[in-house]
């Protein structure tokens, strides 16, 4: 009888005890907390602004510097570029590239000099040195050093 007024006993006490922890039980530490309103709109405002979301701003800022691209390729290869969208002008590249493939090439040669002497002159306004380095070299090392000066990177 011992033995059952002891059990009893015990069952009383870790009862108890279970009731009395199971409130400070249920509420989870701040780091384990369900975030705050507030939070869940500064994510989202995040969210619309990045992963593949285009505002309609950027969609029009790209697509303006597409046919840009796309006139001034045209232009390069003697096509009117006179009342032509960027559709139009796309597929008559594409058709040139296929037909003449030493011009394309030739073409495409041209360009990426013209975009490494755009970064060299980047690089020296900052203050880089481009001896020997490559267009991705420089360029990682012009986005860098615009971080570290707090300065906007352009892309």
């Amino acid at each position: 009888m011992l033995k059952a007024k002891m059990k009893a006993v015990l069952l009383t006490v870790a009862g108890a005890l279970l009731v009395a922890t199971a409130p400070a039980a249920a509420q989870a530490p701040e780091s384990q907390q369900l975030p705050s309103d507030n939070y869940a709109t500064e994510q989202q405002k995040k969210h619309d602004h990045g992963h593949g979301h285009w505002q309609k701003e950027d969609r029009e800022k790209h697509m303006a510097r597409r046919l840009k691209h796309l006139q001034e390729a045209a232009q390069y290869f003697g096509i009117s570029i006179e009342g032509k969208s960027a559709k139009e002008l796309h597929a008559e590249l594409k058709s040139i590239r296929t037909s003449n493939p030493a011009k394309w090439e030739q073409f495409k040669a041209e360009r990426k000099a013209k975009r490494l002497a755009a970064l060299q002159e980047e690089a020296k306004r900052l203050g880089i040195s481009t001896e020997g380095k490559t267009t991705k070299q420089i360029c990682a090392e012009i986005v860098k050093k615009r971080k570290l000066n707090g300065s906007k990177v352009k892309q």
